[in-house]
């Protein structure tokens, strides 16, 4: 028979094999806490790297956005200037001393390598908005130089030979010396007659010396006035654009032969119509 061998061990033996246990499993645990966390920061400190990565290009992304429209906002204030010289304002060129924004440094390309602060984007705003404001004003007097061009009469009312011209001359049927306040344009019977401004029909009517006659009212203080036609087409109140046709050729009132008698006056004043002829061939 086996003889069955026993062993003592005493508590201190015992205590001292729990508590190594316990520390071999402590250091293990922490072990792996350790590492698992380490694993996470690495993680986290790969995704912040990339993060980085992304926010130096859009950073850049922003700043060649910016410069773009620096250089755009720079172009526009250059062409703004040169159409309010044509535009005939002068004190948009040269600006008010707290407006004169682009000419303060504010110009150029952006050159930083860090991203621009509040004060660039806050100058680059003030800029947009008073190139705003140039450019409605520029648009304005744009307009109301096409309202003058088209309220001042500039093409021939008839195409034909001036027979009469503006001033003092020999009266053709008494022979006495007289002032003319028109032109005498002599044409074919039935050429038509056009408007030479935009402008509003006053008067169309069997006037006196004048016969058959239209009067049209421009803006800026112009009238015209288109004597001794055969036939008139227009209205009074009919608003024409320059070009259309008012009526036609003809000898009608206190006329020698077939022509237009052509006027234009400024404030009622009468001018030499020679003068306003685009085409003074």
């Amino acid at each position: 028979m086996r003889r069955t061998r026993q062993f003592r061990i005493s508590s201190r033996w015992l205590t001292a094999i729990v508590a190594a246990a316990a520390l071999v499993l402590g250091v293990t645990g922490w072990v792996t806490v350790y590492q698992v966390r380490s694993a996470v920061q690495l993680r986290d400190l790969e995704r912040i790297q990339r993060e980085n990565v992304d926010l130096r290009r859009s950073n850049a992304s922003f700043e060649a956005s910016v410069s773009r429209l620096q250089q755009a906002l720079t172009e526009a204030e250059d062409r703004t200037r040169d159409l309010a010289i044509v535009a005939g304002l002068e004190q948009i060129v040269g600006g008010e001393p707290e407006s004169r924004l682009s000419e303060a440094g504010a110009g150029g390309t952006f050159t930083s390598l860090s991203a621009p602060d509040s004060s660039d984007l806050s100058l680059l705003e003030t800029r947009a908005s008073l190139l705003g404001g140039r450019l409605d004003a520029v648009d304005g007097a744009f307009q109301e130089r096409q309202l003058v061009l088209d309220s001042t009469p500039m093409i021939w009312p008839v195409r034909g030979v001036i027979n009469s011209g503006f001033g003092f001359r020999r009266d053709p049927i008494t022979g006495q010396r007289a002032h003319h306040s028109g032109l005498d344009i002599s044409a074919d019977r039935g050429f038509p007659v056009l408007a030479t401004a935009n402008g509003i029909i006053v008067r169309a009517e069997r006037m006196g010396n004048l016969g058959r006659a239209v009067y049209v009212l421009h803006r800026f203080g112009y009238e015209t006035r288109y004597g001794h036609l055969a036939e008139i087409l227009v209205e009074e109140g009919q608003e024409v654009q320059r070009g259309d046709v008012l009526g036609r050729v003809g000898n009608s009132g206190r006329a020698t032969g077939y022509h237009l008698h052509y006027e234009v006056r400024l404030e009622g004043d009468p001018r030499n119509p020679f003068e306003y002829l685009r085409d003074q061939g």
